[in-house]
C-alpha cells in the first residue's frame, strides 16, 4: 500500500488488482479510477552498454541512465569485450587494402599491481586510418616491440615504411621482421629533443639555432639540399658545444629522418597516431585504471574495434574522402560485408580460430582445408 502510485486523476491512494506481461493494475480508492504501472525492465545487451561506455560514458552515469546500480552496469559491460573478436583476428580474415605505411607509437595505460604505469603499442595505417594490431606489454622493449611485428607479419601486412619517434627498440625490432623495411623518424620529436637541451630563454645563440634547423626539417629535401644546409649550420654555430652536438646526431641520423626519399607519400611526423593518442587518453582518464592485465586487454580490444568500425567526421585535407566511411570499410577484402561486431555474439571456437590458422600459416602446413573443411566456421566469418 506504501509503495502503491497515486492516482492520476485524484492523487488519492489506490490499490493493487493484478499483473499482467510486467503491467500491475491499480484502482483508486477514492474515484475507482483504474490505471496500469509499465514496471517490466528491458533487456539491456552488454554489446549497447559497452559501445557507450567506450564513447566516453562512465559507469555511474550508465547506471542513471538506464535505472540500474553501478554494480550491475559495471557486471554488463565487463560482458561485452569478452564477446568481441580479437583485432588482430578482425585484420587475418577481413584486411587487405593497406597502403604499409605504418605509424607506430605506445600508449601508457595503469593497470592494478603494476608500479607505473605500462604500455599499448599499436600501429596506424596511414592512408586508411586503420588499426591493424595492437599488443599489451609489460614494458616498451626490444622483445616486446619484436614480438609485436612477428604477430603483425602473420595478418600478411605488407609493411613497407615504419614511423615513429626515437625509439630504436622500435625501428630496430622492425628491421629484425622486415629486412626492407624503410625506417622514418619524427621531424617533431627531434625538434623537441633538441629543444630541451638548448637555452631558449636567455641564450640568443640557441633561440637563432632552433629557428634554422626548424626551418631545416620543417620540409621534405633533397639530400642535397639537406647536406647543403646542415653544412652551413655546422660553420654557424660550431663554436657552441650544445649546437655541435644536436648537428653530429642529426648527421647521424640523416638516413633515418630522410626515409620519405626511398618511399613517396611517406609523412614526416606521427601527428596521425598523437591524435588517436590524445583520444584514447581521454577514454582511459575517467577509468583511474584497470582491475587486471586481462581486463585491460579485453578492454583495449574493445576499443581499437569500435574505432575501426566507427564512420569518420571530421577529417580534413588529403583525407576528406574517408568522411563517412570507417576504416574497415576501406581496408576490407573485396566481396566481404562487414558486420557489426558489437551486434553479434563471437563463439570461443570463432575467436580461437585465428591463432589456430596464424599456428597453421607459421608452420607452413597444407593440411589446413582438411582441419576446417568449406562451411565448417560460423557465419559470422568469411
Amino acid at each position: 500500500m506504501k509503495n502503491n502510485p497515486k492516482c492520476p486523476k485524484c492523487k488519492a491512494k489506490s490499490w493493487k488488482k493484478g499483473k499482467r506481461r510486467g503491467k500491475i493494475k491499480y484502482q483508486c480508492q477514492s474515484c475507482n479510477h483504474w490505471f496500469q504501472v509499465n514496471r517490466s525492465k528491458e533487456k539491456i545487451s552488454s554489446k549497447s552498454l559497452l559501445v557507450q561506455h567506450l564513447s566516453g560514458i562512465s559507469f555511474r552515469n550508465l547506471a542513471e541512465i538506464y535505472n540500474c546500480s553501478v554494480g550491475n552496469t559495471y557486471n554488463k559491460v565487463k560482458k561485452g569485450p569478452e564477446e568481441l573478436p580479437l583485432c588482430i583476428d578482425v585484420t587475418r580474415w577481413y584486411c587487405q587494402k593497406f597502403q604499409g605505411i605504418l605509424l607506430v607509437d605506445g600508449k601508457y595505460v595503469k593497470v592494478k599491481r603494476f608500479d607505473r604505469k605500462i604500455p599499448v603499442i599499436f600501429g596506424v595505417d596511414y592512408k586508411t586510418h586503420d588499426i591493424p594490431h595492437f599488443k599489451l606489454v609489460k614494458s616498451e622493449d626490444y622483445l616486446n616491440c619484436k614480438k609485436f611485428f612477428e604477430s603483425l607479419k602473420l595478418t600478411d601486412y605488407s609493411l613497407q615504411v615504419v614511423v615513429c619517434d626515437d625509439n630504436q627498440n622500435i625501428y630496430n625490432a622492425a628491421k629484425y621482421v622486415f629486412p626492407k623495411v624503410v625506417i622514418q623518424l619524427c621531424h617533431i620529436h627531434f625538434l623537441r629533443n633538441a629543444k630541451a637541451l638548448l637555452d631558449l630563454k636567455e641564450n640568443q645563440l640557441h633561440q637563432l639555432f632552433f629557428q634554422v634547423l626548424k626551418k631545416l626539417l620543417i620540409e621534405k629535401r633533397s639530400k642535397e639540399d639537406f647536406e647543403k644546409k646542415a653544412s652551413n649550420l655546422i660553420k654557424q654555430f660550431s663554436n657552441d658545444d650544445i649546437c655541435s652536438g644536436i648537428l653530429i646526431e642529426l648527421a647521424r641520423k640523416q638516413p633515418l629522418l630522410q626515409g620519405y626519399l626511398k618511399q613517396k607519400g611517406t609523412p614526416t611526423t606521427t601527428n596521425l597516431i598523437e591524435s588517436m593518442n590524445s583520444h584514447l587518453e581521454a577514454r582511459v582518464r575517467p577509468l583511474k585504471g584497470f582491475q587486471s592485465f586481462k581486463y585491460a586487454e579485453l578492454w583495449l580490444n574493445g576499443y581499437f574495434l569500435r574505432r575501426r568500425t566507427k564512420k569518420w567526421t571530421d577529417c580534413s585535407g588529403k583525407f576528406r574522402r574517408l568522411n563517412g566511411k570507417t576504416s574497415l570499410e576501406i581496408t576490407k577484402k573485396p566481396g566481404i560485408d562487414v558486420q557489426s561486431f558489437f551486434e553479434k555474439k563471437v563463439t570461443v571456437f570463432e575467436r580461437s580460430h585465428g591463432l589456430l590458422m596464424a599456428l597453421l600459416y607459421y608452420v607452413g602446413t597444407s593440411f589446413t582445408d582438411s582441419i576446417f573443411p568449406t562451411g565448417s566456421q560460423s557465419s559470422i566469418f568469411p
